[in-house]
């Protein structure tokens, strides 16, 4: 099978779920990764466009069977959906379709002659913002939407953004011949309006935090704290929907406690919580860590976090870092959230206070080399592997098709 995925993050920044189907699926398969980066007007008058934007190539292949695909800087976008985008996105849609083309994504390799229905690329989207775009621009055999957040409970959201997002997906869950969630409550949710819906959560890379539990490899980043206990560990995206404040509470509470934070940052609407967490001289962040990095992350963790803010957002998580920690055999603390009740016999699941918060972490450290509860751990991450997830993706758009066609 060929997919087009747009995708609503690049490659190379923090995994997600997407790279980690996308890489596994282009052993067999075929991907062309269409990467969300698109310069502005903006850009270009604020300087932010320079030579090396202009000379990078459009596409790249990562892999094998792995292209990535970035916007040409020369088709800016002004957002405002004017006459100027109008002929940007024919601009760019011509580009598209041209690359697909050269690539044998939409066209034979042998005589250039059309494609037939079957041979057709699986079009694959994340968000439904500009779908009907996406889907006029590129032919395709299947539409897949895969859903991986309630995106209408983002809190950066204003009410009437709000509205327009939830217009669009309701429309594209209607168009799409697959809908993939990732959640029980996106599930309850978005079945409604669907016209075929299956549940998949998130999984974890079993093997490689097997490997680094096994044979963990001490990070540069690190290095300061090497003889500090414990450490308190958090990997993934750092934003308004974990609770910062509460976070700080707990680092001024326990001074002896060193908490490290790995992922990529959003500021909105929480930039002066994050700067007060900053703040605290037993807080690290580490930044964005290379994929192979994060296992070994994982592991030099004493006690693993998931700290969000129970909200309408953050009750539709499948999280990955929850199969991580697990994966790498570490005791977890979290927020009280569906993904972490489903699994609350290897998760300590806290309230919304500092103490509540300090007496499990308390409680997590005293048995976290406890063999037995380590393999249990372990035993939970096997079976959520990423090997089942996409094995499990591949029947499910076999089935699909077949009702299709």
């Amino acid at each position: 099978m060929d997919f087009v995925v747009f995708a609503p993050n690049p490659w190379h920044d923090i995994w997600r779920n997407r790279q980690q189907i996308f890489s596994r699926l282009a052993v067999k398969h075929r991907v062309f990764y269409i990467e969300p980066a698109r310069t502005s007007l903006s850009d270009w008058r604020r300087g932010r466009v320079v030579l090396h934007d202009l000379r990078r190539p459009a596409v790249i292949q990562e892999r094998p069977n792995l292209w990535l695909y970035r916007v040409p800087a020369i088709l800016p976008s002004r957002d405002t959906g004017g006459r100027f985008d109008h002929v940007s996105d024919r601009l760019l849609a011509t580009h598209l379709r041209r690359t697909l083309s050269g690539l044998g994504f939409l066209s034979s390799d042998i005589n250039r002659s059309p494609l037939t229905i079957n041979q057709l690329p699986i079009l694959w989207l994340y968000r439904p913002t500009h779908w009907r775009w996406a889907v006029g621009t590129i032919p395709h055999r299947l539409l897949v939407y895969h859903i991986t957040d309630d995106y209408t409970a983002f809190g950066h959201l204003s009410a009437a953004e709000r509205d327009h997002l939830a217009t669009d997906e309701r429309d594209l869950l209607a168009a799409a011949d697959l809908t993939i969630v990732t959640a029980p409550r996106l599930l309850e949710l978005k079945r409604t309006y669907a016209r075929r819906i299956e549940l998949v959560p998130n999984g974890v890379d079993f093997e490689a935090f097997q490997r680094a539990a096994a044979n963990p490899r001490k990070l540069p980043q690190l290095q300061h704290l090497a003889d500090q206990f414990p450490l308190i560990g958090y990997s993934g995206h750092i934003s308004s929907r974990l609770d910062l404040p509460l976070l700080r509470q707990i680092a001024l509470a326990q001074p002896n406690w060193q908490f490290v934070f790995a992922g990529s940052e959003d500021p909105r609407g929480c930039e002066e919580e994050l700067t007060a967490l900053k703040a605290q001289p037993n807080v690290h962040f580490l930044g964005v860590l290379p994929v192979e990095d994060v296992p070994h992350s994982i592991a030099a963790c004493d006690v693993c976090l998931i700290p969000y803010r129970v909200t309408d957002e953050t009750l539709s998580i499948s999280s990955l870092k929850l199969f991580e920690y697990l994966a790498a055999g570490k005791p977890v603390v979290s927020a009280r959230v569906p993904a972490a009740e489903e699994h609350s016999a290897v998760v300590r699941v806290a309230e919304g206070k500092a103490d509540s918060w300090i007496h499990h972490l308390e409680t997590a450290l005293a048995v976290r080399n406890i063999p037995s509860q380590i393999a249990e751990r372990q035993g939970v991450a096997a079976g959520n592997s990423w090997t089942i997830r996409v094995k499990q993706i591949e029947e499910t758009i076999v089935n699909a098709q077949s009702n299709v066609f």
